[in-house]
């Protein structure tokens, strides 16, 4: 199983890291990202109707796949737009809040998706004791899918050498070497149960070999960075640091996941992936990591 896992997560990372490089060429539309977001996330969209559509909450399929696609689409807006005539917000060559003002766009189309959502059922009522139900779930799907996934698609117009390149490749190696870690120690050595009402076969060695290996992920890709592009970097401490709060977000979204599939009685969101099982069970340490990774890139990047 390890072994396995192993070749389909190089292989994965390598089509990723292929992906972005030649969309180098296609800056700012980065037409192959936009293709893999829509397919990735739209994937994970039908895995998380699927699973929700067994408990309470019943969510509106069409709703939840159309919500998430949207959001996909207008990540692409402020930069299309930009890329098409000058912005008409600012004439700075760059401003320093501009990742944060792009986030607007995929947060009006939620709430947009929001407001649909209630109305679609509005239409659709007939007796009490679901509607409310169907809205929760299929907001929740929306948001834990789309919304989430914005950041990790946002970071692609990330300012410095290869735009997002870089930010984005420290992101997955965190996280994906997280994944590994923990799999890898946790077999070999993991006694103490982490968190078991949510996973039962989760370690806290585990953790700790995720924790060591996201940390190591995020000095690699700093020093490679730092003697083959020339990239200027943070502070070593900065990196440490970066390694440590992005590998424990992306073993809570893994844990987070884990939840929902013990909620839904379902071992794998699907069989899609061989070795991970479901698109979403691929991408869940990703969701969570994403905001976090974002966010301190905002906070100590050069």
């Amino acid at each position: 199983m390890l072994r396995k896992r192993l070749a389909y997560g190089f292989s994965m990372s390598l089509a990723i890291t292929l992906v972005l490089g030649l969309d180098e060429f296609f800056a700012p539309w980065y037409p192959l990202w936009f293709l893999t977001a829509l397919i990735v996330l739209g994937h994970a969209a039908l895995e998380i109707i699927s699973l929700f559509s067994v408990t309470s909450a019943r969510p509106s399929g069409n709703t939840v796949f159309a919500g998430v696609l949207a959001i996909v689409v207008s990540n692409w807006a402020p930069h299309v737009s930009e890329a098409l005539g000058p912005h008409p917000i600012s004439e700075a060559a760059f401003d320093p809040s501009a990742p944060i003002h792009d986030l607007a766009w995929p947060l009006l189309t939620f709430v947009a998706v929001l407001m649909f959502a209630f109305v679609a059922q509005g239409a659709q009522f007939q007796r009490p004791g679901a509607t409310m139900s169907t809205i929760a779930g299929s907001i929740l799907a929306v948001a834990y899918v789309g919304l989430l996934g914005s950041f990790l698609i946002q970071m692609r117009w990330f300012e410095g050498p290869s735009h997002g390149l870089l930010p984005l490749i420290a992101l997955v190696a965190v996280a994906k070497g997280t994944d590994t870690g923990a799999y890898t120690l946790g077999r070999i050595a993991g006694r103490h149960k982490l968190w078991p009402k949510l996973s039962p076969n989760k370690t806290v060695e585990g953790a700790l070999g995720g924790l060591i290996a996201g940390v190591a992920a995020s000095l690699i890709v700093a020093a490679a960075a730092k003697a083959v592009l020339h990239a200027p970097m943070p502070s070593w401490l900065a990196v440490f640091g970066y390694g440590l709060v992005v590998s424990t977000a992306a073993q809570l979204g893994d844990l987070m996941e884990s939840m929902i599939k013990r909620d839904c009685e379902r071992k794998d969101s699907s069989s899609m992936v061989p070795g991970f099982g479901g698109v979403l069970d691929v991408i869940d340490s990703l969701l969570f990591a994403a905001p976090v990774a974002y966010g301190y890139w905002l906070l100590f990047a050069p």
